[in-house]
């Protein structure tokens, strides 16, 4: 039970980081000031990644996780995942209902692996704004490379409970919602690598979001 306890809580720690070090918000780090507003994900990826190189420096860069602090020279942006959210409320009043896509909220978010020699080291995200979108966090790597490893194509998005702290890659839509493990979970005895329809999911899910009693996980 002590083991079964110590994993549960390594499991929650490295969810909640998603890094080896700290989760870098925009414009934290050093005096660099947040770039403006863009149009598009994609500048604002693009304009993150320049304020990444910024941040990076020899006291932070395993935080971010990169090797050196000359190696984030090199880093490219890998292709995004497209984050939807489940919220609490609503997987808590979920019945088992075959068709779990409409759990899913759009977050207005996407997740940019970072790349060196084509190997994931690290990820900022571009979140969508009033005023536009912009790079919203920095590192995340253990995060990340979780969710590339579990990817099956470039199509494939992310589903993420908050309240829970878990998170899904995930392709399809309606009945045919698939969601892929991205870790051992023994909350709730998934495997990584493991599909799931998103009923059964959602359904195991549920039991646990109902007892929610809103303190961290």
């Amino acid at each position: 039970m002590r083991i079964r306890g110590a994993m549960l809580l390594l499991l929650v720690a490295l969810l909640a980081s998603g890094c080896k070090g700290r989760v870098f918000p925009a414009g934290q780090g050093n005096l660099t000031a947040d770039p403006a507003a863009s149009a598009s994900s994609q500048d604002a990826a693009q304009a993150g990644l320049k304020v990444m190189q910024s941040l990076v420096s020899a006291e932070n860069f395993q935080g971010l996780g990169f090797s050196s602090a000359d190696q984030v020279k090199n880093a490219q942006l890998g292709d995004p995942l497209k984050v939807y959210r489940v919220p609490l409320d609503a997987l808590s009043a979920y019945k088992g209902y075959a068709n779990a896509f409409g759990l899913l909220q759009d977050a207005h978010k996407l997740i940019y692996p970072v790349t060196v020699d084509q190997q994931v080291v690290s990820s900022l995200s571009a979140a969508q704004r009033d005023d536009g979108w912009r790079a919203t966090e920095y590192g995340n790597s253990a995060l990340t490379r979780a969710l590339v490893a579990h990817r099956a194509s470039k199509d494939d998005f992310v589903v993420w409970v908050p309240a829970l702290k878990i998170y899904f890659t995930a392709r399809g839509e309606g009945e045919k919602l698939v969601l892929t493990t991205i870790m051992d979970d023994p909350r709730y005895e998934f495997k990584a690598g493991e599909n799931i329809p998103a009923s059964r999911a959602f359904a195991v899910l549920q039991k646990a979001a109902s007892a929610y009693n809103g303190l961290p996980q």
